[in-house]
């Protein structure tokens, strides 16, 4: 994803988020492709999105059941990584990922519109702790 280097290397994700991500977009993509098939009616288009939609959430199981490589054992497929992935790197990972799928756009605006769960907190000295009113501010 070319257009999306500039935003992965100033975030430098690990692989697992940049995986994850990827993983995710794809799937809101497809979904994308389904509404947008339901809603012509082309009702082969969505059988075809709806194996597409298996595959790419199967890439996205994967993503997060990677078997250890260093077990040798019959029970090596029991124990996996653990998924350390940051939910804010991989949700801004994909508002870009996810940017050309209409479903993307409409889950994870790039507008600038940050959830609030990503957004500052706010300190002693900003003035909406202290005035009832910020509608007044000028």
């Amino acid at each position: 994803m070319y257009t999306t280097e500039p935003v992965a290397n100033t975030l430098a994700p690990s692989p697992q988020e940049d995986q994850l991500a990827e993983d995710y977009a794809s799937i809101l993509g497809t979904l994308s492709r389904i509404d947008e098939a339901v809603r012509e009616g082309a009702w082969q288009g969505v059988r075809d999105e709806l194996d597409q939609l298996i595959s790419a959430a199967e890439d996205m199981w994967s993503t997060l059941t990677d078997p250890d490589p260093s077990a040798d054992d019959a029970d090596a497929d029991r124990r996996r990584f653990p998924v350390t992935a940051d939910p804010a790197t991989v949700r801004r990972l994909v508002t870009t990922y996810a940017e050309p799928y209409p479903l993307g756009r409409l889950l994870y605006p790039s507008n600038g519109a940050t959830p609030p769960d990503l957004r500052p907190r706010q300190t002693p000295e900003d003035p909406a702790l202290h005035d009832p009113h910020p509608e007044t501010w000028t």
